[in-house]
């Protein structure tokens, strides 16, 4: 299921929750009707899985393509064996407003490739795996940033220590380091930057911790390095700040968006 576009801008929104990209779920009372039943349901529906329900539309259990699979390599006679004997009955579930990359994160904690979409308690849809992929797939993200330095060298040694991204690609005046999720930093040797401290541009450089443990381990690698400006948490989102070696703010936040979607702007924005 697309998610829906906007006349006026003409093009397809990116997707952020789960009611982004889920689709109508195909279901069923029928827990002991046969596998058959089950797969001509998919099949005609055009789904991977099937939601069985009770009479107030909760979702009670899940049975899905790989079920079936499971089922015939068994020797399990379609004809004859029952939804219920082959059904997952503990599905787990997530709310329509459910970040999209949280969705992801349940579904590799937990190995289910379907998620039943809940809304007040009721089914309004379901989420697979490949639909989440294709938004994360089909989203625009960050992807590099530049940073113009005085010594490259010694900011190298800064953003190696507090980032722990390897260096790719270096040379007299400019280089490279990459994070795991694809990110990059280019540090670019600039010599005298007076006259790039005010107007327009980059006003500081920020990254989202892997955990609180990793938030924690930033903090004292600013403080060995007399880089620390402070720290600060407002609506259950941690802000730590400190200063690279030519005093460009470097922000570090934990929980990131993914985890903790941004409702406000934060203070610290609107103090710059």
């Amino acid at each position: 299921m697309e998610p829906q576009v906007s006349e006026s801008a003409g093009q397809r929104p990116a997707a952020y929750t789960v009611a982004d990209v889920m689709r109508p779920a195909a279901t069923t009372v029928e827990t002991h009707a046969h596998l058959a039943a089950a797969a001509y349901l998919m099949n005609h529906a055009d789904q991977s899985a099937l939601v069985v329900v009770d009479e107030a539309d909760r979702p009670t259990a899940v049975i899905t393509e790989a079920d079936l699979l499971r089922a015939v390599a068994h020797g399990a006679d379609t004809g004859r064996e029952r939804i219920s004997d082959w059904m997952d009955r503990e599905p787990q579930k997530v709310s329509a407003d459910t970040v999209v990359m949280e969705a992801l994160r349940i579904m590799v904690a937990t190995g289910k490739r379907h998620l039943p979409v809940m809304s007040n308690g009721r089914l309004v849809g379901i989420v697979a795996m490949s639909d989440l992929v294709d938004a994360v797939a089909h989203s625009v993200r960050l992807a590099a940033a530049v940073v113009f330095v005085s010594d490259l060298a010694r900011s190298l040694s800064f953003y190696q220590q507090l980032l722990r991204f390897p260096i790719t690609v270096t040379d007299a005046d400019a280089a490279l380091l990459t994070g795991p999720n694809g990110s990059q930093l280019y540090l670019r040797q600039a010599g005298d930057l007076s006259t790039r401290r005010d107007g327009f541009g980059v006003q500081w450089v920020g990254w989202t911790a892997g955990d609180a443990d990793d938030l924690d381990r930033c903090s004292w690698v600013l403080k060995e390095r007399g880089a620390y400006v402070g720290r600060e948490t407002s609506e259950g989102i941690t802000l730590l700040e400190g200063r690279d070696p030519d005093g460009l703010p470097v922000i570090i936040v934990y929980p990131g968006a993914e985890h903790a979607p941004r409702h406000l702007i934060h203070g610290r924005i609107r103090r710059a």
